[in-house]
């Protein structure tokens, strides 16, 4: 019990630091915010991995918005929007991407 008191401003930055790191892992590992598209006619996911998923291999980039946007299947709907990652590097000049936004 004694180490404990002797040393506990060294446990306690011990433990701050722990829970930095766990914090900071999982703000890694998991985007923080989206970007939302509107579908148009002829869009699929596969098309919008080619675009969209960087580096990223397509058919995990296609699980992921599956995921984020509760897709039973890889089918999407022209007109629906859909969220995707915000990791994903896109062109300034994506129309598509300014039309979604300004129905915010």
């Amino acid at each position: 019990m004694t180490i404990i008191q002797n040393n506990k401003n060294i446990i306690a930055a011990f433990i701050l630091f722990a829970v930095l790191t766990f914090v900071l892992i999982q703000k890694l590992s998991v985007p923080q915010d989206y970007v939302e598209v509107t579908i148009i006619e002829g869009d699929t996911l596969t098309h919008l991995a080619e675009r969209y998923a960087g580096d990223m291999p397509s058919e995990q980039w296609m699980r992921e918005v599956s995921a984020l946007n509760n897709l039973n299947g890889s089918v999407i709907v022209a007109g629906d929007d859909l969220k995707l990652p915000a990791y994903i590097e896109v062109g300034l000049d994506d129309t598509r991407l300014v039309l979604a936004e300004e129905g915010e």
